[in-house]
């Protein structure tokens, strides 16, 4: 009697990442860059050795995708780095899995991993941080299991090290792994402190970090600064509507289905009805404390963003795969199903909901309209940049404004005007306020300051957001058109032309 053939699970694996790859190009395709796509794309044009709020890879990465920046002015190849990133990461977790435990267990990571909103969306379709961190945090996951399943081996633990490093330069939670790795080694597995391989590994990760300490100490610890008042508990009232929203959050943003199968997980593990795989343990320590360090934040603050979670919950992604393969029969268990079916039905429909709704469903007040709306933040951005470039080309031609007038903003949130009003049509944006608010644009300030006229300048203001014009720079503030942005026929949100002279501040510029 001929044996049954066995699943490839490396080829359905393989072909899951190209699925998902190629879904999310169609998405990538089709929405203009957000606020901190663009944000992350203003890091691309001159390279640092790290930024006031990020270390320096993200900015690399869009250089790398984008051919050096020849293709820039195209939304897909800024945003490719982070799709073909996903996939990357997707395959790692699969060799992760595979040497652990079977490639049944990398098919189910690979899935829950590209079905998770923070790896498939935030990581794996925008331009972020996340998107090149996530590539080395799932390194160093398959490297984990590498050492663990051959201690002796080398090799393992000086690619850990470097992949430990060029996490934390693609975003400071890189840190978790070799925090989490070093609580496994105290209360786990004393006897790895007298391995050499784990001081090399550690002080090569110091070397690949060392530029920002570097670049903190030429700037005051700009970046320390910052993100410290982000995290910093300062105020003793506990807040709990906070804590609440920080677990529906945490339970949402990294796929209801995935989080259920991760606590499913961790209950098998310790009430030891799962195998007792070591990397296991690891990724528990690495991925757990960052959850619960959001959570007790939570309760004394507002400032904790959705996102900053999911490090934690793909650490956990492993456990969620064994529990499937040890505990069901079925390739496609009903969570799993759930898992994939929930993640491509929300993909899909936020596609078509920011490029069809009709108008908004946000404020409908004219001086406000859209607030309330984020899918505008990917909406209409192109369209509004073509008809104030024409205003811009007029204003000059008439002699109303000098040649090298800026636009200007009082936020960093002045970057997605940058990119789709300035930088385009050869005009400058300006930063003017405090170093928190417009942040990487003190440095800008400084490479731009030779080619703008002050004299005179624009600021776009769009109806869906809420900051201030920067008018204590400027004697005079006039608004000079309203462009109207419609969705499907129906208005959406509007962007406010004003024109600012007499200029009487000083530029800020980097310290």
């Amino acid at each position: 009697m001929p044996t049954k053939k066995l699943p490839s699970y490396k080829k359905y694996s393989l072909l899951l990442i190209a699925a998902f790859f190629i879904l999310r190009c169609i998405v990538a395709f089709s929405l203009d860059l957000g606020n901190d796509e663009s944000y992350y794309w203003l890091y691309s044009q001159h390279l640092q050795w790290n930024y006031f709020d990020h270390p320096p890879i993200v900015a690399l990465w869009a250089r790398l995708f984008t051919a050096n920046l020849l293709l820039q002015d195209y939304e897909f190849f800024l945003r490719l780095g982070s799709l073909v990133g996903c996939a990357i990461a997707s395959w790692f977790l699969f060799k992760t899995l595979a040497n652990l435990h079977s490639e049944r267990a990398g098919f189910f990571a690979v899935a829950l991993y590209n079905a998770s909103f923070y790896a498939g969306i935030t990581a794996g379709l925008y331009l972020m941080p996340d998107a090149p961190q996530m590539v080395f945090w799932t390194f160093c996951m398959w490297m984990i299991a590498k050492i663990t399943t051959d201690e002796d081996r080398t090799i393992p633990w000086l690619l850990f090290g470097m992949g430990v490093g060029l996490c934390i330069m693609s975003k400071v939670h890189g840190i978790f792994i070799p925090f989490g790795f070093g609580l496994y080694v105290l209360f786990k597995k004393r006897d790895w402190l007298k391995k050499w391989q784990l001081y090399a590994a550690y002080l090569l990760m110091l070397i690949i970090i060392s530029p920002i300490l570097i670049w903190n100490i030429e700037y005051d610890f700009a970046t320390y600064s910052f993100h410290s008042k982000r995290v910093t508990v300062d105020q003793s009232a506990i807040k709990i509507y906070s804590f609440l929203e920080e677990i529906l959050s945490q339970f949402s943003f990294n796929n209801p289905f995935n989080v259920t199968l991760i606590v499913l997980g961790l209950i098998a593990w310790h009430t030891r009805k799962m195998q007792r795989i070591s990397a296991l343990s690891i990724y528990q320590f690495i991925g757990i404390p960052l959850a619960i360090i959001l959570l007790s934040v939570s309760l004394f603050r507002d400032t904790v963003l959705i996102h900053w979670s999911g490090p934690g919950y793909v650490s956990l992604l492993p456990i969620a795969a064994v529990f499937l393969t040890d505990k069901m029969k079925s390739n496609f268990p009903a969570l799993f199903k759930g898992s994939v079916i929930t993640f491509v039905f929300v993909i899909i429909s936020w596609m078509m909901f920011v490029n069809f709704y009709p108008g908004t469903p946000g404020s409908k007040d004219e001086k406000e309209l859209g607030f309330g709306d984020i899918s505008l933040d990917l909406y209409g951005w192109k369209e509004a940049g073509k008809q104030f470039s024409v205003i811009y080309k007029n204003d000059v031609a008439k002699g109303i404004v000098a040649k090298g007038t800026p636009l200007v903003g009082g936020y960093w949130w002045a970057a997605h005007a940058d990119y789709y009003f300035a930088h385009p049509y050869n005009i400058k944006m300006i930063g003017l306020g405090e170093m928190n608010q417009i942040r990487h644009y003190l440095w800008m300030n400084y490479l731009r300051q030779e080619e703008v006229n002050m004299n005179s300048a624009y600021c776009i203001m769009p109806s869906d957001e809420n900051y201030d014009i920067p008018t204590s720079f400027y004697n005079k503030v006039e608004k000079v058109k309203v462009i109207e942005i419609k969705r499907a026929g129906k208005p959406a949100h509007n962007f406010v032309v004003y024109r600012l002279s007499g200029w009487k501040g000083t530029m800020p510029v980097s310290l």
